[in-house]
């Protein structure tokens, strides 16, 4: 029995081939080894099992990704006071109301110079035309400065120092050097200085140096608001009294209030000191208080309205005057002495006894260095030595 032989069929053309297979590298085979070590998977894993197989097909497991690590807690950090910065506001600077009096060669420039540096020219002019409206302008108080050529601005000037304390920033223009110009515009009253001809680099830092002095002027107007109303309950206080002196606490307040004024608007200030005379032998019980209650009466009664008198201690008194030279001073000190020699006497145990005074007058010019501490001082010296001499009334030029 023979077999046949079979044999298959020739394909036409080239020789098919096989495909060539790569041969697994180490990783490969360790992961196949990995992965065949693997429990059954989970659903979890089977999804897991879906999305990574090896290049031959085969499903791999992925171990799963690490948990995401917590933000680290924030630590408190010390800081030193040298390292604390203060953050400061600072103002706006305002915008002014100026009004300009120069010649015709300076006057347009001027005017650019204010509107460049971010202000408003309310009314400019030159010549004598200009001096009428200008002046208008400045006494409906709608001026916040003037800027005013010199020569020939000077009448300007005298009628916006005329409304003190609510006169506007007076700036003098000249054609000068620098210093000399400041010493023209101070000669003249004006409160700042600037030089021809006029562009905003010179202008702006002068407006500045103006709107800064226009808020001072308008926090000082204020506070004299406040004076008055405490003015006013002072008043009220010292009407209770029988007497109307201010208790010295109340004085000082006041006194302090008046030395700022005096040294802002430089305006005269004096006091007056008195001591009540009381002769030998010594006074019968409750005759030294009824004497030094006439006497400070009789000093309330001659005393001015913007006067204000206190009691140091149980001889002595002190009065404050506003706006009054030595002259002036004198003068009241010599109507306070004969007021309380003028007074009835006080008869007890036989005998009459009359109130007598010994005054001293000190006052400080306007301008000069002003504190009480001074004041009290030469009055004090003058009244020891008005009493050392015999005199009734000395005085600390």
């Amino acid at each position: 029995m023979t077999r046949a032989k079979t044999q298959r069929p020739k394909t036409e053309g080239p020789k098919a081939e096989r495909p060539k297979t790569r041969a697994p590298t180490v990783s490969e085979r360790q992961r196949r080894a990995d992965a065949m070590a693997e429990p059954p998977t989970t659903p979890v894993g089977r999804q897991i099992d879906d999305q990574v197989t090896t290049p031959t097909g085969r499903r791999l497991v992925e171990p799963p990704a690490p948990p995401p690590r917590a933000p680290p807690a924030r630590r408190a950090e010390s800081v030193i006071d040298d390292q604390l910065v203060e953050i400061t506001e600072l103002p706006e600077v305002p915008t002014l109301q100026v009004a300009v009096h120069e010649t015709a060669q300076f006057l347009g420039a001027a005017q650019q110079a204010i509107k460049a540096a971010g202000h408003v020219v309310a009314t400019a002019g030159s010549g004598r035309e200009g001096l009428a409206a200008i002046q208008m302008a400045i006494a409906s108080g709608q001026i916040d400065a003037l800027l005013v050529g010199i020569p020939g601005g000077e009448p300007l000037i005298d009628a916006a120092l005329a409304l003190a304390p609510r006169s506007p920033v007076i700036i003098a223009a000249s054609t000068s050097a620098a210093l000399e110009a400041v010493a023209r515009a101070n000669s003249t009253g004006a409160d700042l200085g600037t030089v021809r001809p006029h562009d905003v680099e010179k202008l702006a830092p002068v407006l500045l140096a103006a709107a800064r002095i226009v808020e001072q002027r308008r926090e000082l107007t204020t506070a004299r608001g406040s004076e008055a109303v405490l003015r006013a309950r002072l008043e009220n206080l010292t009407e209770h009294d029988g007497t109307g002196l201010l208790p010295f606490e109340m004085f000082q307040r006041v006194l302090e209030l008046e030395l700022k004024r005096a040294r802002r608007y430089l305006y005269p200030l004096a006091v007056a000191l008195f001591a009540l005379e009381l002769p030998p032998p010594p006074l019968p019980p409750g005759v030294r208080g009824i004497l030094r209650a006439r006497a400070g009466n009789a000093l309330i009664h001659t005393i001015r309205d913007i006067d204000l008198a206190t009691e140091l201690d149980q001889e002595r008194f002190l009065v404050l005057l506003p706006y009054t030279d030595l002259s002036g001073a004198t003068e009241l000190a010599r109507r306070v002495l004969a007021s309380v020699a003028t007074d009835d006497p006080v008869i007890a145990a036989g005998r009459s006894f009359s109130p007598q005074f010994t005054g001293a007058v000190a006052w400080a010019k306007p301008g000069q260095q002003l504190s009480f501490s001074r004041l009290m001082r030469d009055a004090t010296r003058a009244l020891e030595q008005a009493r050392k001499d015999g005199a009734e009334l000395a005085i600390q030029p």
